[in-house]
């Protein structure tokens, strides 16, 4: 088996696990920020541990993320999240079957995949509830599919959550945009008090992306990065993502996660 096809059996085989426990070694190691009686936390990180220094190998990454107020109060409403990755990496749609966001409205879980399995891009889980009354909020436990999506011509990721009790099903769209300049190259932005709706509350989430595909005969990686270190350092720590939470109405907390970049040759 040559090194990419391993490569891609490795992300597929990283797709299937919902809680990412090998990849994130638990939320004790999340980064926690608070303001205004809030407090998020955060974590990302990406397999392989190990890059090449000049060009881009195929990774997943895995993020979780969570909101809670201080004191046992009401959980707050959360507007919208921006999620960016590290200027190294990229995303790359290209021949990739994009899932029209309509056929994931109002579909159980086998529907969806059913409907759109060819653009699965990553497997997750999202935690909501619905504030009935602070010390007993009633809470839906929602395993989450991302898939790859077009809006306006451009990229986007449909993160589509499902419950069966409590009935619960939505997709919370992210934009997708790439810069070439800055820190950070790629960002997701998703409207999640607009997707929710009045009442329910984003609580936390977990989400691993990433894949392998073909297209036009050849074979493409859906997220690459690179590790791009001078020679003789191999390790260096670097910040490879950035999770923004924009309250309603206030305030906007922001988090960035530093990892160790490390160099294979």
């Amino acid at each position: 088996m040559s090194r990419r096809r391993h490569l891609s059996s490795a992300l597929a085989a990283t797709l299937a696990v919902l809680v990412f426990g090998c990849l994130v070694p638990g939320l004790a190691r999340a980064e926690q920020s608070g303001r205004d009686g809030i407090l998020t936390t955060f974590d990302a990180s990406f397999s392989p541990s190990l890059l090449s220094r000049g060009h881009a190998d195929p990774v997943a990454i895995s993020l979780s993320g969570g909101v809670r107020a201080e004191g046992g109060k009401m959980t707050p409403r959360l507007g919208r999240i921006e999620l960016a990755f590290a200027a190294q990496g990229r995303l790359d749609a290209a021949g990739l079957p994009a899932c029209p966001r309509a056929r994931l409205r109002n579909a159980t879980l086998r529907q969806a995949l059913s409907r759109c399995r060819p653009a699965l891009v990553g497997r997750g889980s999202i935690l909501t509830e619905v504030p009935l009354a602070p010390a007993m909020p009633l809470l839906a436990r929602a395993r989450a599919l991302a898939f790859n999506g077009r809006e306006g011509g451009s990229p986007a990721v449909w993160l589509y959550a499902y419950s069966s009790s409590p009935p619960v099903s939505f997709v919370l769209p992210f934009t997708v945009r790439q810069r070439q300049r800055g820190a950070f190259g790629l960002l997701l932005e998703a409207p999640v008090a607009k997707t929710l709706g009045r009442w329910p509350r984003l609580r936390s989430f977990r989400i691993t992306l990433g894949r392998g595909y073909s297209s036009k005969g050849g074979h493409r990686d859906y997220l690459t990065a690179r590790c791009p270190l001078p020679p003789r350092i191999q390790s260096l720590t670097v910040p490879i993502a950035r999770a923004t939470f924009h309250f309603t109405p206030a305030p906007t907390i922001a988090t960035t996660i530093l990892r160790a970049c490390r160099a294979r040759d």
